[in-house]
């Protein structure tokens, strides 16, 4: 059973889904449930979560803040966002972050079944995940800063800024990214980035492939698609057709 922590300011939502939503029938057990951010993070500090779910804005400090806090710790959950504004913006922050999922209110009791399954998945080790930049934390802090940097700056980060960001050279970066990772710089940009892809794709957000492109740094939209098609041995389009999206 996976720990779930819940945040937002509206408290009929918030009774509702920490008390009548079936989470142990999917995997989860609902441990702490929050009006505001400062008290979940709070409470995040003695309570190990292995999911955050969260609205975005909310008095005092925003969902998004919560999460950056969040991403400092140790041993982050995995993170997932319910809010009623569907902003671009707003989504392509949040995948900065490396959020999950990214839920559009008001969100169907099928919907956040069909998301939380997901994220029990990935939990799990049974689908592709992006690398856990703690799981680096204690073998090499400057891998570590590596991987939050890419996290942060995916659509504009290169090894050559990182390595300069960092104060050491490219090709010390690229060997001791390799050693500790077992991938390649380039190869793990990528495969980030075709993660980060899919997990838009196949959110309900519906975003378009212009807006998936921008948010991971390409250009060109056309360029995008044949790298997701060469990555995943499938097109966007026919991704989204075989989720039923």
């Amino acid at each position: 059973m996976y720990s779930l922590v819940i945040v937002d300011d509206e408290t009929e939502l918030l009774e509702g889904l920490t008390h009548y939503f079936p989470w142990e029938s999917i995997g989860f057990s609902v441990i702490g449930s929050f009006r505001d951010a400062r008290s979940a993070l709070a409470f995040c500090k003695d309570h190990h979560a292995d999911v955050l779910l969260t609205d975005i804005r909310m008095p005092f400090m925003s969902g998004l803040q919560l999460i950056k806090e969040l991403k400092q710790f140790p041993s982050p959950p995995q993170f997932c966002i319910m809010s009623a504004y569907d902003d671009f913006g707003y989504a392509k922050e949040a995948i900065g972050y490396g959020v999950l999922e990214y839920l559009v209110k008001p969100s169907s009791f099928e919907e956040i079944k069909h998301t939380f399954e997901k994220i029990r998945y990935v939990l799990d080790g049974s689908t592709p995940a992006v690398v856990n930049t703690s799981s680096f934390a204690s073998s090499n802090p400057l891998v570590t800063k590596t991987l939050a940097i890419i996290e942060k700056k995916l659509s504009s980060c290169t090894l050559q800024n990182i390595a300069s960001e960092l104060g050491v050279t490219t090709s010390y970066l690229s060997r001791l990214f390799k050693e500790e990772t077992t991938q390649n710089f380039q190869v793990y940009l990528l495969g980030h980035k075709m993660e980060v892809a899919k997990q838009m794709l196949t959110s309900k957000v519906g975003y378009k492939n212009k807006e998936i492109a921008q948010a991971l740094g390409y250009q060109d939209t056309q360029n995008f698609c044949r790298t997701f098609r060469k990555y995943w041995g499938t097109s966007p389009q026919q991704l989204k057709k075989e989720q039923g999206l």
